[in-house]
C-alpha cells in the first residue's frame, strides 16, 4: 500500500505553512511495498524545493469543496467515535453504516430525507480524506457501491423534489423594483449590478464573487468578461462571455454604472459596503506566502455566500417564494431565458460555459405554446 503526503488534517488545519511541514511530510510520506522508487532519503539541498511544490495540493480542489468536505467527514468521525470505529481508515462496512444512519435523517428546513446528492458528497469527502492520508477509499468497495445504486432506484424515501427555481425576466424586473427602493446608490447599483451580470452572463455564485475589474472589457455593443478559472475550467484555459447591450437587462449600463459610484479601478468588482450603506469597505488582498505568522486577511469584497444572501433577500422584498430561488437560479434563469429567446444550444453553453450538451437540460423548462 502506498502513501501519499497529507498536507490538510481533517480539522482543515493547512500543515503546508507550519515550521513542522518536513517532520509532517516525513512521517507521513511513507510505503509499505515498493510500487515506487524511494531514495533512502533526501538532501536538505531539496527539502525547499519540495516543499514548494508541495504547497501547490493548496489549489487541487476549491475553497468551498474544502469546507463541504470538511463537515462531512466530521460528521462521518462523530458517527464513528459514537460507535467506537476507526474513521482513517474505515472499514467498508463503517461507510455502509454510516449511510443507513444519514439516509434516515430529516433536513430541519423541509422535514425531507437527505437527498442522494447529499449522501454522494458525503461519500466523496471520505474519499478525499482517505486519499489525502494515502489510504485505499472503502467507499470503492462493491457492497457500498451496490448500497448507493439501490439508494438511487428507491423511489419510496421523501427527499426535498424541486432544484432551485430559474430567475427570468419577469423575475428580474420584480427583484429590480425591489433593489430601487435601496436608499442608497453604493447598495442599489451594486446590487443590479450583480443580479443583471448574474442572469445575462449565467455565472455561478463563485465566479461573480471572484471577478475582478481587468477581467472586464466594454465593447461599443457589448461587455466582454473573462474568466481566469471556472468549475469547468480548472485548468485555466482562456474563457470569454460576450454579453450584447441589446438584450433586456443587460449588464452593461449596470456594471458601468457601479464602477463610477464606487471608483473601483482595479481587484474584486463586487466588494463590501459599510452597515450604512455610504461607504466601501477597507479593501486588502495579499499574496500567498509560506509562513502562518506572516498571513494577511483578505477583505473587502464579497464572497460567494454574500452573493447568495443577497439574492434571498431581495427574492423576499419582491415577494417571490425565497425557498424556491438562490445563487444557482441566476445561472439556470440564464439558460432557460436563453432557450426561450429561441437561441441555439452551442450559443447558451458559449454564454454559460457549459462543456457537455447534456448538462443543459437540468435548466429548461418547457416552451409553451
Amino acid at each position: 500500500m502506498s502513501k501519499s503526503i497529507t498536507f490538510y488534517s481533517a480539522d482543515g488545519n493547512n500543515h503546508n505553512r507550519s515550521a513542522d511541514m518536513t517532520s509532517n511530510i516525513t512521517t507521513t510520506y511513507k510505503q509499505t511495498d515498493r510500487s515506487f522508487f524511494e531514495e533512502r532519503s533526501l538532501p536538505q539541498s531539496v527539502h525547499n524545493d519540495f516543499l514548494n511544490a508541495a504547497a501547490e495540493t493548496e489549489y487541487e480542489i476549491s475553497s468551498n469543496t474544502r469546507r463541504v468536505y470538511q463537515t462531512s467527514f466530521s460528521l462521518f468521525e462523530q458517527y464513528c467515535t459514537a460507535h467506537h470505529l476507526q474513521s482513517l481508515p474505515a472499514d467498508p462496512r463503517s461507510i455502509i453504516s454510516f449511510i443507513g444512519h444519514q439516509k434516515e435523517l430529516l433536513q430541519a428546513s423541509t422535514g425531507s430525507l437527505l437527498s442522494k446528492q447529499t449522501l454522494t458528497t458525503r461519500l466523496a469527502a471520505i474519499r478525499y480524506y482517505h486519499i489525502q492520508a494515502g489510504f485505499p477509499s472503502p467507499t470503492e468497495h462493491p457492497l457500498v457501491i451496490r448500497v448507493m445504486r439501490g439508494l438511487s432506484r428507491n423511489h419510496h424515501r421523501q427527499v426535498q423534489n424541486y432544484d432551485q427555481q430559474p430567475i427570468m425576466y419577469d423575475e428580474v424586473a420584480l427583484l429590480i423594483q425591489a433593489i430601487d427602493q435601496q436608499p442608497h446608490p453604493l447598495l442599489r447599483l451594486r446590487d443590479k449590478a450583480i443580479i443583471q451580470l448574474g442572469l445575462q452572463g449565467g455565472f455561478r455564485r463563485s465566479e461573480l464573487a471572484n471577478l475582478k475589474v481587468q477581467y472586464l472589457s466594454f465593447m461599443r455593443d457589448k461587455l466582454k468578461v473573462r474568466l481566469p478559472f471556472s468549475k469547468s475550467n480548472q485548468q485555466g484555459v482562456k474563457e470569454w462571455k460576450n454579453l450584447p447591450d441589446s438584450e433586456p437587462f443587460a449588464a452593461y449600463n449596470a456594471v458601468k454604472d457601479w464602477l463610477k459610484e464606487s471608483q473601483i479601478t482595479d481587484g474584486h468588482l463586487f466588494r463590501s459596503i459599510s452597515r450604512d450603506g455610504k461607504t466601501l469597505r477597507p479593501y486588502q488582498i495579499s499574496d500567498k506566502v509560506t509562513s502562518k505568522s506572516s498571513l494577511v486577511k483578505n477583505s473587502g469584497f464579497l464572497n460567494g455566500d454574500d452573493i447568495y444572501r443577497i439574492i434571498k433577500q431581495y427574492c423576499v422584498k419582491a415577494g417571490l417564494p425565497a425557498q424556491y430561488y438562490g445563487a444557482h437560479s441566476l445561472r439556470s434563469g440564464c439558460v432557460t431565458q436563453l432557450h426561450e429567446n429561441n437561441k441555439d444550444t452551442l450559443y447558451i453553453m458559449a454564454r454559460t460555459g457549459h462543456m457537455d450538451p447534456r448538462s443543459l437540460r437540468h435548466y429548461l423548462k418547457p416552451k409553451e405554446d
